[in-house]
């Protein structure tokens, strides 16, 4: 006769935070974030990080071309447990980003868990040991090796890939060339005199421009498609901080206007007046949530209409000198069709008498310089490939999952960005489907990675062996997100990273909904989306509750507090709050 499997007791507190590692892929903000939440909440928890550079800061550690910068508002990109009063403008450049990322490491023990300057190659599921097998190379020796644990987290990032065009003939050009996010701190003063190209229109070619103009001798910017140029975001915030002009605020590329700095004064106030820095952190998140709650990214809102309309005035009135431009940056698709890109100074410098738009793509290269779609051959001392990065959600290493399969192998998608079929116990922050633009993106990234941790969690403290989305949650719940993105103008015939630079692909970088919605999403894990597995002597009878321990819990057996849960009321002023159509879910769900 088979014997019940054994119940375990005795030394075991309920939900017992039994030792679990967990291997992170990833140094920037979102590894800080994961060593700070382990910090806190993970006890029992081997953190191994491993990161391919030599410190923290992820694209801010890559990035250093000039004219780099947060084109978002620097106090609304901050990891929330973590202001920082040191912020030198409204909108950070990318050193003060480095410079950030290196104060919220200080205040985890994220370097002490971190393997820098290590790349993963490979990763693959080992199913009878029920855990990743994880190859490594060190980035300046090549000694390879493997680690293993049961759950393995990429928080690499979406734009961690830097994307060059496979061209005829880039191995023959004579002068330099490198993709921007290769630019190795490399100052503008080395082009001076030089004829430049500069190839691509995002985001990234409108903050080089700028820079670059005003020491070239002369400048080609390739422009492939139309974009729409905007100005800096949260200018109503801009205008009350700073005591602003409003109209200027919204629409002068005039530094004090667009991107002003905070006084001595104001950041000593920040840094030490909480209720002051909380203000102005919520009027920024509240200026930019604001703008998708009220339907910017929705064909029929009224909102969009509204903001495309001023977009058009400001942007003919930039261009007054200019109207041969106007087409460029005057697209026919509505504005967020493709990515947002704010700049700062951009029109001055694409107007410029050694500045030309090239209206071409590039097919091939040669020794002195580029030939266009158009025919035409034109010669470089130096070309900047600004174009972009791998967006297919694709990592840069093989995954393999269970019985064999790679990662995505139908298409990129996932359930709720973070969870892919057949992949236990392996999850992404920034996924398919992630919330790239919809309100605030740093917070949005971190509620994904806290969704995650409740995972992690459950799978140490309940005794899992490993968990797996099921295959119809992930088919499902894609269709769901490809019929809601029907409203939007993402869907519209504009180049896209959203669609991984095409211009009829599937929309898979953006949520469906705002970011306050994705937060209320993750609430709550649905557990019923997912196969869980216990380990095979726990798999049947009174055994499957050996997560229950020994009666009593780790904070009993500690001596820890014994009336945890009484809280702390003034008898005398006793009142039940009412909830009230105004109260977020959260609170609703915090008792």
């Amino acid at each position: 006769m088979v014997s019940e499997p054994k119940i375990v007791r005795e030394g075991h507190p309920i939900r017992d935070c039994r030792p679990y590692k967990v291997i992170f892929i990833g140094a920037g903000l979102l590894g800080i974030h994961f060593a700070a939440r382990i910090q806190q909440y993970g006890p029992g928890i081997e953190a191994v990080v491993y990161e391919r550079n030599p410190d923290v800061g992820g694209t801010w550690y890559n990035n250093t071309y000039p004219g780099v910068a947060c084109d978002v508002p620097s106090h609304g990109y901050t990891l929330s447990w973590c202001p920082w009063g040191g912020w030198r403008r409204f909108q950070a450049p990318g050193e003060d980003c480095q410079r950030y990322a290196e104060f919220a490491a200080s205040k985890t023990n994220i370097r002490d868990i971190t393997r820098f300057n290590t790349r993963v190659l490979s990763a693959k599921w080992d199913e009878n040991a029920a855990e990743w097998t994880v190859e490594l190379e060190d980035v300046n020796t090549g000694e390879k090796w493997t680690d293993s644990a049961p759950v393995l987290i990429n928080g690499s990032g979406v734009l961690s890939k830097p994307k060059l065009p496979n061209l005829p003939g880039m191995d023959k050009f004579k002068g330099r060339q490198f993709h921007s996010a290769k630019w190795n701190k490399t100052p503008t003063s080395e082009l001076k005199g030089l004829r430049v190209a500069l190839v691509g229109a995002g985001s990234t070619s409108l903050q080089i421009l700028p820079e670059i103009q005003k020491e070239a001798a002369h400048v080609d910017q390739y422009i492939r498609s139309e974009t729409w140029v905007v100005t800096p975001f949260g200018a109503d915030v801009r205008a009350a901080f700073w005591g602003l002009d409003p109209v200027q605020a919204f629409s002068s590329d005039e530094e004090s206007f667009s991107n002003p700095f905070y006084s001595d004064e104001q950041k000593e106030k920040l840094t030490n007046d909480a209720a002051f820095m909380q203000k102005h952190r919520k009027d920024i998140l509240d200026s930019t949530n604001k703008m998708f709650a009220y339907g910017l990214t929705e064909l029929d809102s009224e909102a969009r209409k509204q903001g495309e309309a001023m977009y058009v005035e400001m942007t003919k009135a930039k261009l007054a000198k200019r109207p041969d431009l106007l087409d460029l940056f005057l697209p026919k698709w509505s504005i967020g069709c493709r990515r947002l890109t704010p700049a700062v100074g951009y029109f001055n410098a694409i107007t410029s008498d050694n500045v030309d738009a090239v209206r071409t793509s590039v097919v091939s290269v040669d020794e002195t310089g580029l030939t266009g779609a158009d025919g035409k051959h034109r010669e470089y001392d130096c070309i900047i490939w600004s174009t972009g990065f791998d967006t297919s959600f694709y990592p840069s290493f093989s995954v393999t999952g269970r019985n064999g399969s790679q990662l995505y192998p139908v298409e990129a998608r996932a359930y709720l960005t973070a969870h892919a079929e057949d992949m236990p116990n392996y999850f992404t922050i920034g996924g398919p489907g992630l919330m790239s633009f919809n309100g605030d993106y740093l917070g949005g990234l971190e509620k994904i990675l806290d969704h995650i941790l409740h995972f992690v969690f459950k799978l140490q403290r309940e005794r899992y062996q490993s968990v797996c989305v099921k295959t119809q949650s992930v088919i499902d719940f894609t269709d769901y997100i490809d019929e809601y993105l029907k409203r939007t103008v993402h869907t519209q015939n504009c180049s896209s990273w959203y669609k991984n630079g095409s211009k009829d692909g599937k929309v898979r970088a953006i949520w469906c909904g705002t970011s306050l919605h994705l937060y209320d999403a993750l609430l709550q894990p649905a557990w019923e989306e997912f196969d869980w597995e216990r380990y095979p002597h726990e798999r049947a009878g009174p055994a499957r509750f050996n997560w229950l321990g020994n009666g009593r819990t780790r904070s009993e057996l500690a001596n820890g507090d014994f009336t945890w849960y009484i809280p702390e009321v003034n008898a005398g002023d006793i009142k039940v709050p009412t909830a009230k159509d105004t109260t977020p879910l959260h609170d609703l769900y915090n008792f």
